[in-house]
């Protein structure tokens, strides 16, 4: 018995048992395709979230004056431009700007309000976030005043307040906790958090010169509690981040005025979750195989049991064993390379 005919044997043997060889195939494709979906599912989602979120800024870090219990501090710690500009003249740092944030409510064009979070930027502050604009344009130099009513939305804000129009040169009405505010719209910049979702529940994003945005908070102009910085070479980081540790600790009034801290950590704690929620997703990608597995079984477990009588045949009429084995290696072969081709 040569190749040729244990392998027509084989071919013939499949299609006398049809449904079976169905069966077969339909467990093996189940199996194995809800493993490459799931994983690749899983993969997918979390190179979409931390590619995002990586644009906000995976070299930067903060300088910020320690706040914690028991800690003190003095105006004269207070961070000033000129703490700024010797920053910048460090090797190693591309980019510093000061950091200030305020919550107010957004007057919506039906009468009701919705949450806004708005962030004071400088001219550096671009360098350091990446925010893609995709409309209109960056704030110009003179609009960095305290008397600066100007403001850069999110895509999902522009898309809320103003559908099928241009919302370059709108108005926006901001309720902070002691005044009311209109500012004009100079750009819309990619809402990096628009990929996990949320929509309407989403809270509105903006950009605010950060001279106004002191002003309308009252804090002290040019003065700040904290600055964030680029460095130029992210592999570079951490040996940054120690020259201006040692740097800091000559500054304040005491050594430990000042903290120096990764903003990529709550990145890489969150990059840790999307891994365990990727680990879940294979473990149920891989009882669908395990099932799938068990059908095939199941299926050549009753395939052994009818062949009883034939291979007891085989041998009287003198079949070797290699030869029976190598007449039911194929059979089974022909059923795979039939699912690949698939």
């Amino acid at each position: 018995m040569d190749f040729m005919e244990l392998l027509k044997l084989s071919v013939s043997n499949l299609f006398s048992y049809k449904v079976r060889s169905f069966l077969t195939m339909l467990g093996i494709i189940i199996g194995i395709s809800s493993v490459v979906m799931m994983s690749s599912l899983g993969a997918g989602v979390k190179e979409n979230i931390t590619g995002d979120l990586n644009k906000l800024g995976v070299s930067n870090f903060e300088i910020s004056i320690d706040t914690s219990p028991g800690q003190t501090y003095k105006s004269q710690d207070l961070l000033t431009q000129k703490d700024i500009a010797e920053l910048k003249n460090m090797e190693g740092v591309e980019a510093v700007t000061p950091t200030s944030s305020t919550f107010a409510r957004l007057s919506t064009n039906d009468g009701s309000d919705k949450m806004f979070t708005g962030t004071g930027v400088t001219e550096d502050y671009f360098k350091m976030s990446n925010y893609t604009i995709v409309k209109g344009r960056k704030f110009l130099p003179n609009e960095y005043r305290k008397d600066g009513r100007y403001v850069i939305i999110d895509n999902t804000t522009a898309d809320q307040m103003f559908p099928d129009e241009n919302p370059i040169g709108k108005k926006l009405t901001l309720n902070f906790r002691k005044n009311s505010e209109t500012v004009t719209i100079v750009g819309v910049f990619k809402n990096p958090y628009s990929s996990m979702g949320g929509g309407d529940q989403m809270p509105s994003m903006g950009l605010l010169p950060n001279n106004y945005l002191n002003y309308l908070e009252g804090n002290e102009q040019d003065k700040f509690t904290a600055l964030q910085v680029k460095a130029t070479d992210a592999n570079e980081m951490s040996r940054v981040m120690e020259i201006v540790k040692e740097k800091m600790k000559t500054r304040g009034s005491e050594t430990d005025t000042y903290s120096v801290n990764s903003t990529s950590q709550g990145l890489d704690e969150f990059n840790n979750i999307l891994n365990m929620l990727s680990l879940f997703i294979s473990g149920v990608a891989a009882i669908s195989l395990f099932v799938g597995g068990i059908g095939v079984m199941n299926i050549m477990l009753v395939s052994v049991t009818e062949r009883i009588r034939e291979v007891g045949l085989r041998k009287a009429i003198g079949a070797k064993k290699r030869f029976i084995f190598l007449y039911n290696f194929f059979d089974r072969s022909c059923n795979f390379n039939i699912f690949l081709e698939e």
